[in-house]
């Protein structure tokens, strides 16, 4: 449950925050780059024209040139989110049970297992930013050529044929052209890398909702629980439609007015068994009866929250404690 908190987080802090500031400042980047680069071959233009000749070709090939990269970039970006989820809650698992783990002198184990994490994360990292050089690279490469032909075009032509003010412009304005060039395909194509977080958040939004509050035709007695009976009857429940079953047809009582202790080992399904009672977790099947009334017909109001002058169920946080005798 801590790693399904820790990626929800993950989706609520980085992804959004990546929605609503980093995607508009890219789309706003990528036009004032668009308007610099076509100023500046307007400028040129006016002294080479013939530089379409090249530059046109090149703009195709830096265009097709990143289709080798993005599929990689975005596989590994949804490795990047997958692998900062694990780290986060073993984070937090350690920080909360430090003295536990110093107890049973497990330092060095956890320390393992925060670098195997750790390395997990890097990896990925690291493989984004080698993309990004490949490409960068030679992006840098292709938008050379059109300045390099531009030059070689004035150089060669007769002396007179064209202005030297002009096409000293068109050669100053001609430097940042590379530049430009390569920064409006490689800000395209990291705009795309970063719709991966809007793709992760629109998964939140295809998840079935729970179950309605209040079920008007199901709605149980003001009064509901007056005894307190749970009668459990061949309860099947898993976590997943893909996951085996954590508990398989049970069937007990509880009689109500008293006390009772529900004692296994750790996977056994005791917090389960909870879980299913306050509907955390929606049974697969069987069923589970509170005075006679089955809790997955009624609505989560009228199940969990407290009324006037009573709670109908509530759950204490455990803890682990050590009593000594003096």
């Amino acid at each position: 449950m801590s790693l399904v908190l820790c990626n929800v987080l993950l989706q609520a802090s980085p992804d959004q925050s990546a929605l609503d500031t980093d995607i508009p400042y890219q789309i706003a980047s990528f036009a004032f780059i668009m308007i610099q680069l076509f100023g500046i071959i307007a400028v040129m233009s006016q002294a080479a024209w013939q530089v379409f000749l090249v530059f046109i070709p090149v703009v195709t090939m830096s265009i097709w040139y990143p289709q080798n990269y993005i599929p990689s970039a975005r596989e590994l970006s949804r490795l990047v989110g997958v692998c900062k989820a694990p780290i986060i809650q073993h984070f937090s698992e350690t920080i909360s049970g430090t003295s536990t783990i110093r107890s049973f002198d497990q330092q060095s184990r956890f320390q393992e297992t925060n670098m195997k994490l750790s390395d997990g994360y890097s990896r990925p990292k690291f493989n984004i930013a080698g993309a990004m050089e490949w490409l960068c690279f030679r992006l840098d490469m292709l938008s050379l050529i059109p300045f390099v032909f531009s030059l070689i075009f004035l150089i060669s032509i007769p002396v007179g044929l064209i202005d030297p003010g002009l096409a000293g412009l068109a050669v100053t304005y001609g430097l940042n052209l590379n530049e430009i060039q390569a920064w409006m395909i490689w800000n395209l194509w990291n705009m795309e890398n970063k719709i991966i977080s809007v793709e992760r958040i629109l998964q939140y939004t295809c998840i079935p909702s729970e179950p309605p509050l209040v079920v008007d035709e199901n709605r149980p007695d003001p009064s509901w629980p007056s005894n307190g009976e749970v009668d459990i009857q061949d309860l099947q429940v898993r976590y997943a439609p893909h996951l085996p079953l954590v508990l398989c047809g049970l069937t007990c009582k509880f009689h109500g007015g008293l006390k009772t202790g529900i004692v296994g080992r750790t996977g056994s399904g005791k917090s389960t068994l909870i879980q299913t009672l306050f509907r955390v977790v929606e049974p697969a099947a069987g069923q589970s009866m509170i005075d006679n009334i089955n809790i997955s017909s009624i609505g989560l109001h009228d199940l969990s929250l407290m009324s006037v002058s009573y709670t109908h169920l509530d759950v204490y946080k455990r803890q682990a404690l050590i009593f000594s005798a003096a």
